[in-house]
């Protein structure tokens, strides 16, 4: 049973490592700057004792979307930004290089782009699939956005739910962030579903 779960993981960790690639590339076009993904770590164990897998260790992860994925895969999605990433990002977005940045039109920006890699994410994965698998309306954290997806997962798969993560950043590390997988069920081309096809990755 351990190896098969074992194996689970990994090849939900090979279709997480796909649509990170899909989502850095429409990142990549929405900021006018070459965005890559590294490779998928999978953390198991107690959800509340978990790092950042990228090099660059930020205290605190300020800002978050989060998702539910409807369809062939039972699995949340967020993404994760740092403070200073998380307003470089907004001010790509907006086209504001300096000057104060109200709260409504940070909140738009982050949902935009949020909505945008999740459903990159999710388009990677149903492709390779070759099934069906939209993102959820999203929900925001405008702060300890970390504390916020840890309770998200519990909430959902608990605390030793299996956590998949990539991170993504540009060249300068100035853009950067995570998106953070998390399978609430494996074994998701079972008997029991069989609008998935077991993924070919």
């Amino acid at each position: 049973m351990e190896s098969r779960r074992k194996a689970e993981i990994d090849r939900f960790a090979e279709l997480a490592h796909v649509g990170a690639e899909q989502a850095a590339s429409a990142f990549t076009q929405l900021v006018g700057r070459t965005i890559r993904t590294e490779p998928p770590v999978v953390i198991q164990g107690d959800a509340m004792n978990v790092s950042a897998p990228s090099g660059k260790q930020d205290s605190e992860w300020t800002t978050g979307v989060f998702f539910e994925f409807d369809g062939c895969v039972d699995a949340l999605v967020g993404i994760l930004f740092p403070g200073a990433a998380s307003e470089a990002l907004v001010r790509c977005i907006v086209g504001i290089e300096s000057g104060e940045l109200s709260p409504p039109l940070i909140e738009s920006a982050l949902m935009e782009v949020g909505n945008i890699l999740a459903s990159h994410v999710a388009s990677g994965i149903a492709d390779t699939m070759k099934s069906r698998l939209l993102p959820s309306i999203p929900a925001l954290a405008m702060e300890n956005a970390e504390e916020a997806l840890r309770s998200f997962i519990e909430d959902a798969g608990g605390r030793d739910a299996v956590r998949i993560e990539s991170a993504i950043s540009d060249e300068t590390g100035d853009l950067r962030g995570r998106l953070v997988l998390v399978p609430t069920q494996l074994l998701w081309w079972s008997r029991d579903r069989p609008d998935c096809e077991e993924p070919d990755v």
